[in-house]
């Protein structure tokens, strides 16, 4: 995968200024040394994002949105990171320069690719247009599919001739052997290559840079293939990763915070059309971890739209546990009976799923419901713990505890002590949540003030501030910010990190006397920490002396301790 130059995203920082990126989308006003707005990432009137054009970030008090300019540009324009980086860059001027791909010998590289399967894209929409494309516009016709959704959705026609794509792409200049490694043609037990779709109505599924990378294609013949087929595993293409209709969809999603997930093609189509702009599909298999990341980096809500059908309850059963194990709030619309998305739509119209999106089920309620109606009470316990399990942070745990015992009409220190004896480390008992989050609060504490007063890295460096954090995270964060200039430390973070340090510098009941009287508490902690460091060591020392029968080393070790305890 091409990487970029170094330097690039600091130049763009330097020629481009975060409050006129910023101020295209909201307006801005001063506030003191900041400028304030209504977050452009959630519902608000009051003015709770906040900018610090001096150090280049932002940060919403309500929703937590944070991060620098690339971040912003990124999540207000549903984009990836490199897409975010490559047209700042254009703006600012700058040359984009990328280090080249690696490709091995006899491999196929992801321009060439990218290239075949954007040479396919335009090949499948003009045999649409032309004579044998005939059927599958009768059957978009039926459908009901308007002509603004073809286009926007850049559906196509394979033709039933076994090689028309292999002929063109050879004809483009790439080879059988080429195309069949894009996942564009098949080779036969003879060793003869052939196309991979044919007499299918084509669905190009594209990246967030509107590049195709797959395609999937439903039959409209009399052939022995399956309903739908999709493409295989290419260098641009991973199984469980993409989501149809993403591109599309991924501005009303940044914009909503929220998106209406879907099982098929056209269902997806149907929901634009109707003016759910938020909406995108699953790709022929079930939902993935892989897929509601991805989805995570732009919404924080997840509405399933599956069949009224025994499989699409299952389906929504799963997804929802997956969905809500990753922190974000899911919500399901129950279907009637025999209904997909498609069919409520062209019956009742919008208005029809409006209404059952005012009655949409919470995700864990319907999770619970769905389980306690089809299995025993004990398969709902397990289920429960299995669920709290793989949670993926301490809080969620704490956040879910009451929703679950709710759902399940026990008390909390009942499902404590159940999640206990069934799944140890499930249960989040206010002790041991309070003993297990010691450290990690620590060191917050400690890496607020340096975040906040950083005059003072030079000298918590000096007493030891890397040693006595108790965390590998701390510590890991610790010399992502030491000696780092602001406008370069952000670049550094992962999205944790930067929501954290955005935080700490974001704060205005600061002062710099808060700052000298903090300061005292800390360089006294960390003096005392080194003070307790250096004596169990010397201690460990004087257990290893006397095991050993050395007399010298354990008067010497002793007259240190008793030093040092003197101190």
């Amino acid at each position: 995968m091409s990487t970029f130059d170094q330097g690039l995203i600091a130049q763009i920082k330097a020629r481009l200024r975060i409050e006129d990126v910023i101020g295209r989308h909201v307006e801005l006003r001063p506030s003191g040394t900041r400028l304030v707005a209504p977050c452009p990432f959630h519902q608000e009137t009051k003015p709770s994002f906040s900018v610090n054009p001096e150090g280049g970030f932002y940060y919403c008090f309500g929703c937590q949105a944070s991060g620098d300019i690339i971040e912003f540009y990124r999540a207000i324009n549903g984009l990836e990171f490199g897409e975010a980086v490559e047209a700042l860059a254009r703006e600012a001027g700058l040359e984009v320069r990328k280090r080249p791909e690696y490709r091995a010998p006899g491999e196929i590289s992801r321009s060439e690719c990218l290239d075949m399967h954007a040479l396919a894209a335009v090949f499948y929409k003009e045999m649409l247009g032309r004579g044998p494309g005939k059927t599958a516009r009768e059957y978009i016709e039926a459908r009901g599919l308007a002509s603004g959704i073809v286009d926007r959705f850049c559906l196509g026609w394979a033709p039933a001739a076994w090689n028309e794509l292999r002929d063109h792409l050879r004809g483009r200049g790439f080879s059988e052997i080429l195309a069949e490694k894009a996942g564009l043609v098949s080779k036969s037990a003879k060793g003869s290559y052939y196309d991979r779709f044919r007499e299918r109505l084509i669905f190009p599924i594209m990246n967030l840079s509107a590049q195709t990378v797959a395609f999937g294609g439903r039959s409209l013949g009399d052939g022995d293939g399956p309903k739908y087929l999709n493409s295989s595993e290419t260098p641009i293409y991973t199984k469980g990763e993409h989501l149809y209709g993403l591109y599309q969809a991924r501005r009303a999603m940044s914009h909503s915070k929220s998106v209406l997930l879907t099982e098929g093609y056209v269902d997806v189509l149907s929901l634009h059309q109707f003016g759910f702009e938020n909406s995108c599909g699953v790709l022929g298999t079930a939902l993935t971890p892989e897929q509601v990341h991805r989805l995570s980096g732009l919404v924080g809500q997840v509405d399933l739209v599956f069949d009224g059908d025994n499989a699409g309850r299952k389906a929504a059963l799963r997804s929802a546990e997956m969905i809500l194990a990753q922190g974000l709030k899911c919500r399901v619309l129950c279907l009637p009976d025999g209904e997909d998305v498609d069919s409520v739509l062209q019956k009742n119209g919008r208005e029809s799923l409006l209404e059952l999106s005012s009655q949409a089920a919470d995700g864990l309620d319907y999770c619970l419901r769905q389980l306690s109606a089809n299995h025993s009470p004990k398969d709902v316990l397990n289920w429960a713990v299995g669920f709290m399990s793989r949670l993926g942070k301490l809080d969620w745990k704490s956040f879910y505890l009451p929703k679950l015992a709710a759902g399940l009409g026990l008390s909390e220190t009942e499902l404590r002590r159940t999640l206990e004896e069934k799944g140890p480390g499930t249960a989040t008992s206010v002790p041991a949540r309070l003993e297990q989050c010691k450290p990690s609060q620590l060191d917050r504490n400690l890496l607020a003030f340096a975040v906040r007063f950083p005059e003072y890295h030079g000298q918590l460096h000096e007493l030891g501030l890397g040693e006595a954090l108790a965390t590998e995270r701390g510590k890991i964060f610790w010399k992502k910010i030491f000696g780092v200039s602001p406008h370069e430390v952000l670049n550094r973070m992962d999205q944790g990190e930067k929501q954290f340090y955005v935080q700490c510098q974001m704060r205005t009941d600061v002062t710099v006397d808060d700052g000298r009287s903090e300061w005292d508490e800390v360089q006294d902690f960390l003096r005392q920490t080194c003070q307790r460091r250096e004596l169990e060591s010397l201690n460990f020392g004087l257990r290893k002396a006397r095991q050993s029968g050395d007399f010298q080393e354990e008067l010497r070790l002793l007259a240190l301790i008793q030093a040092k305890t003197q101190c």
